[in-house]
């Protein structure tokens, strides 16, 4: 196999992932952790992480997909790992890489009952899915009853019974989620057999980490990235970088890039780096709108961003061709950038493309 040798590199200090993990375990009042490691790690290096975190003793990984836990599998993980979104057609590869599925509709759990006992498969673990108002997946309230029965009359295990919130990151939704976690305790309340809960993600942690069940599910916090992240000491631990390809001096009145676009009235040196839209690098941060770490200052865009090239006005900086640039990181944050992008900072990490280098510290 040929080495990538992409000069833009998505960068991750497996050191300070296991600080975040610590600051995490600080203020969960010991409830379990289940490391969220869909989307190969939320656009990161899955597997890196997973090794990592298994010597951890975290208690589960949770991924979107079979194929994402097989993933791991074959990479050597040995912890266990629920997945999020299981599709009818993936209970034989569940039960061969010991992955654990989640059962969320009626429909769903008549096929997996019927998969398992004609398999011989019967009493593996699974995990509920309840919908308390994010109207995504997983059983709604007036469906328990019937959860429950086909769960005693054939003998499924039920390892957690879990939700997913919707606002928890919003203080202007505090209301909804409070109402979640109300509608979650009393559909748990419903059940007469024994489990395990969770509802927490990561901007729950930071906003109602009391809240009482046994495991919390945290995803981008262990990448230092919340709105919260300085209140409980995260640090950011992921970082994308490059390196200045070309500086030239561009006369006043000429513009950049495709279009002919930002043109200025003075000279100005323009420093291109090999990043662009085919990297992940939104179009929408072209022409002043985004900004990058260099020199010990921050540069911001020129002209339009290209498939595989962004333009930076360095004027005054004194950059040279191959000095490196943090695109974001501990210097410019992900989320401040997502912003300016009219986004979150999920989707900045998880479309970053496969050509650009993962590499771990």
């Amino acid at each position: 196999m040929l080495k990538n040798t992409h000069v833009t590199k998505l960068e991750m200090d497996l050191e300070g992932v296991a600080r975040n993990l610590q600051r995490v375990r600080e203020r969960i009042h010991g409830k379990g952790v289940i490391c969220v490691l869909k989307a190969f790690g939320y656009g990161t290096d899955d597997i890196a992480l997973a090794q990592l975190l298994q010597t951890k003793k975290i208690d589960y990984f949770a991924v979107s997909f079979a194929s994402e836990g097989v993933r791991l599998r074959n990479a050597g993980v040995k912890s266990r790992i629920l997945i999020l979104n299981p599709d009818l057609s993936s209970f034989d590869v569940l039960k061969e890489y010991c992955l654990e599925p989640t059962l969320l509709s009626m429909e769903q759990m008549s096929s997996y009952v019927h998969w398992a006992e004609q398999s011989g498969n019967v009493g593996l673990p699974v995990h509920i899915n309840i919908n308390t108002g994010m109207n995504r997946l997983g059983f709604d309230p007036a469906d328990l009853s019937e959860v429950e029965n086909m769960i005693e009359s054939n003998n499924i295990h039920v390892a957690t019974v879990y939700s997913h919130l919707a606002g928890s990151d919003e203080s202007c939704f505090d209301s909804q989620t409070i109402k979640q976690f109300e509608l979650f305790e009393k559909a748990c309340s419903a059940f007469s057999f024994a489990f395990k809960t969770h509802i927490l993600n990561s901007s729950g942690i930071a906003r109602f980490s009391k809240h009482n069940s046994d495991y919390v599910r945290v995803g981008l916090a262990l990448l230092g990235i919340d709105e919260s992240r300085k209140e409980w000491g995260l640090e950011p631990s992921v970082s994308l970088k490059t390196i200045v390809t070309q500086v030239r001096r561009v006369a006043a009145g000429e513009a950049i890039s495709y279009g002919f676009t930002d043109s200025k009235s003075h000279d100005r040196d323009v420093a291109w780096l090999p990043v662009g839209y085919a990297d992940g690098y939104p179009r929408s941060l072209g022409n002043g709108v985004g900004c990058v770490f260099v020199g010990g200052e921050l540069a911001f865009t020129a002209g339009r961003v290209c498939m595989g090239l962004v333009a930076i006005d360095v004027t005054g900086l004194g950059v040279e061709s191959g000095d490196e640039v943090e695109i974001f990181g501990k210097n410019l944050c992900v989320m401040e950038l997502a912003e300016k992008a009219g986004t979150i900072s999920y989707e900045l990490f998880t479309r970053i493309h496969t050509r650009v280098n993962r590499t771990c510290l």
